[in-house]
């Protein structure tokens, strides 16, 4: 006999799921700009947030389950489905955004969230005491871990594509929706056994949890991912200064006026979709994307440019930006004798550079930010770069 569910939790569960999924991704993509302790702390914020998230789905849709009889359940492994789930979901997000081949990485990270998603389940489902035994059905049990790793997958080759709020957002929706669906895939697999219904065997145990019990503690964790949800969705308050408006700008019409992948403008006087009378800007200016937001920064600010793939990230000291254009394109736009490319898939500039140290062969520029960035400076330039910065201190 399978067990009925009481759907207004069903879909409660499954909201959670999203909730937790949305937090723990929006930590995640800030993984490849961070450093250090910052990076840490992003790691264990992505992992807590995830594995709460899951945590709490599994719990709500097991006080869904309409079992026969009565029903406690075992403290032990209801605390240790928690204590694998951060690990094991923490294990596959920093693999997801460890250093080597994207689909190596991806691969990785997907095979142990899903797996840490499904290890949890199956812990917390040993952790149900009812009056007689239970078993799972091999099928059920393979294919809830098949749609975990699935899912895992869709979800972390959405933050390396590009990591736009609406794009975590898509992929939180994948993942939670995948998450409840291991769940109640794996409960249509659980059978019971006969004296499950037998109402006078049950003996709760020693050390367990009322189901009232769990009730309040999946409450109060499920009201903590309300809240983390809620103010992951407030915007960020930080905009960039004001640039001064050019009087007289006129349009220009030249080829550089082509729209760049990803739907930037890579006119330096005029953006997209605007004329420089419409909108006028300064002629040294890159259009960058923050959260899904379109924004432009002046040369003058920029720290760093680092490519991914066919696009790049504009650091400006304190955080990054995606850019749509190519490396090569934005190194064309900056003043050669101010910025240098450092390595391929590196630009810094030089007067931020605040010290250099040798890393084996290769090098390692710390800059001048409120926010600790090193950028890797490649052995054919060190000597250089080293030569310029000493002749900028002199």
């Amino acid at each position: 006999m399978t067990v009925p569910h009481e759907q207004w939790l069903v879909v409660l569960s499954i909201a959670i799921a999203i909730q937790g999924s949305f937090v723990g991704l929006s930590l995640a993509r800030g993984l490849d700009a961070a450093e250090g302790l910052r990076r840490r702390a992003l790691l264990a914020g992505a992992s807590l947030t995830l594995a709460t998230g899951v945590w709490s789905m599994h719990f709500v849709g097991m006080l869904a389950a309409d079992f026969p009889s009565a029903i406690d359940y075992l403290v032990l492994p209801t605390l240790l489905s928690f204590l694998i789930c951060v690990i094991v979901v923490g294990m596959g997000v920093y693999a997801a955004h460890a250093d080597g081949s994207p689909i190596l990485r991806i691969g990785a990270g997907a095979t142990a969230m899903g797996l840490g998603i499904s290890l949890m389940h199956y812990v917390g489902m040993s952790a149900v005491h009812l009056a007689g035994p239970t078993s799972q059905e091999t099928p059920f049990v393979v294919l809830s871990v098949m749609i975990s790793i699935a899912a895992s997958a869709i979800a972390l080759w959405t933050l390396e594509r590009r990591a736009t709020r609406s794009r975590v957002l898509g992929a939180a929706i994948v993942l939670g929706l995948a998450i409840s669906g291991m769940h109640y895939t794996a409960m249509a697999g659980m059978r019971l056994d006969p004296t499950c219904f037998d109402v006078s065997r049950f003996v709760a145990a020693e050390s367990s949890l009322s189901r009232n019990t769990l009730a309040l503690l999946t409450t109060m964790i499920a009201f903590s991912v309300s809240a983390a949800f809620l103010l992951s969705l407030v915007p960020d308050g930080r905009t960039l200064r004001p640039q001064p408006a050019i009087v007289g700008a006129e349009a220009d019409s030249s080829p550089e006026s082509a729209i760049a992948p990803g739907g930037l403008s890579t006119n330096p006087r005029e953006p997209a979709g605007a004329s420089a009378r419409d909108w006028p800007r300064p002629p040294n200016f890159i259009r960058v994307e923050k959260d899904g937001r379109l924004r432009e920064i002046c040369a003058d600010d920029i720290f760093a440019v680092r490519a991914n793939a066919h696009y790049c990230y504009v650091h400006d000291g304190e955080q990054e930006y995606f850019c749509g254009l190519p490396i090569s394109a934005i190194e064309a736009r900056l003043d050669p004798a101010r910025f240098l490319r450092v390595h391929r898939s590196h630009i810094v500039a030089i007067d931020r550079v605040a010290s250099l140290k040798r890393a084996g062969e290769n090098g390692v520029a710390e800059l001048a930010a409120p926010v600790r960035c090193s950028i890797p400076i490649a052995r054919s330039h060190f000597r250089q770069v080293k030569q310029l910065v000493e002749a900028r201190t002199a």
